[in-house]
């Protein structure tokens, strides 16, 4: 899908929001989404048919103007985009959020080493053994793997393990969430 076809959507207060697939395409869609500098927003899964809706649970939470990226997962074709109120005394911020579909290009590559902060999504083709360090006061994370067809997501990191090293069994997307920096490293 070129830039000009991709699909891109906006606003300033929460809604649902209808997010197409590209004809004859299957797998999860890989979703953007940025948030404004003083709001925090929840990005819900929704499936919706002529008689059913079911709620998938949240795909996202975020806070501030940083990109954040994501799998919405085989079989679900909303979100429910919602402006959060941290407590019921105080403001939700004023700002806009915007949400876009992108490629498997787009995403980083693990070829050496990757670092980053909170959350990732890293694309990989084939199989590959990967070292993990989750780093800052908190340490604790968690790797997910999606196949390429989304049929399959597995854990891949252990409950409480702050470093180790796992196999990616194939072509798909690596999920890092964490709440501080991580690094990656292939092998």
């Amino acid at each position: 899908m070129s830039a000009e076809g991709r699909f891109r959507a906006s606003g300033w207060r929460g809604r649902e929001v209808e997010i197409p697939r590209a004809a004859g395409r299957q797998g999860p869609i890989l979703l953007e989404f940025t948030g404004g500098l003083t709001s925090i927003f929840q990005v819900d899964m929704l499936r919706r048919s002529a008689t059913r809706k079911d709620h998938g649970g949240q795909l996202l939470r975020v806070y501030g103007p940083r990109v954040h990226r994501a799998l919405l997962p085989v079989g679900y074709d909303r979100v429910i985009v919602t402006r959060v109120r941290p407590r019921s005394s105080s403001g939700s911020g004023v700002s806009r959020w915007r949400l876009r579909t992108v490629e498997a290009a787009e995403l980083p590559v693990l070829t050496d080493t990757l670092s980053g902060k909170v959350a990732g999504l890293v694309y990989f083709d084939a199989r590959a053994r990967v070292a993990f360090v989750w780093q800052g006061s908190t340490e604790h994370g968690e790797l997910r793997f999606t196949s390429v067809a989304g049929f399959r997501t597995e854990r891949l990191s252990r409950e409480g393990a702050t470093r180790g090293v796992v196999t990616v069994p194939g072509s798909g997307f690596l999920t890092v969430s964490t709440s501080e920096k991580w690094t990656l490293e292939r092998r």
